[in-house]
């Protein structure tokens, strides 16, 4: 075989895996009515055989005087896995209020292990940074992507 060959059969498959690897990262954007302290069964499938099941944002108790970790909203998101094999996944999530203002974003997904097929993991997401505001929130978008 030529090096000519061998470079333009390399090329194609390179070729081929990359457009394998955009298909497969196919985003789900949605947006929804935002309630805190509420779980939004949402049921939703999404590209990669995954399913969107619920949503919820909790908000610390207002009694509680310790700081760090424990005193920061946090958004629960629940991923099932309906495909044949395991799947790694993004997830983002922005809060508008009323006016359309940004007042509060979560980002995570998977870090170690991929979620394996036929099962059910909750993400937990602090919203740090901007989220004085984010009980006035009336809309959230979530976007939730198939990781390669």
């Amino acid at each position: 075989m030529s090096r000519r060959t061998r470079g333009a059969g390399a090329a194609l498959a390179a070729a081929l895996l990359l457009a394998a690897s955009d298909a497969r990262a196919e985003l789900f954007s949605k947006a929804y009515t935002f309630k805190p302290d509420t779980i939004l069964e949402v049921n939703s499938e999404m590209p990669g055989g995954l399913r969107l099941d619920s949503v919820e944002f909790v908000f610390p108790k207002k009694d509680t005087t310790e700081g760090g970790t424990f005193s920061v909203p946090k958004v629960k998101v629940s991923i099932s896995n309906l495909g044949t094999s395991p799947a790694k996944v993004g997830v983002a999530i922005a809060v508008t209020d009323a006016d359309g203002r940004l007042v509060g974003v979560a980002s995570g997904g998977t870090k170690l292990f991929p979620l394996r097929a036929d099962r059910q993991i909750v993400y937990t997401m602090p919203v740090d940074g901007v989220r004085a505001e984010l009980a006035n929130g009336t809309v959230f978008r979530i976007s939730v992507e198939p990781a390669p």
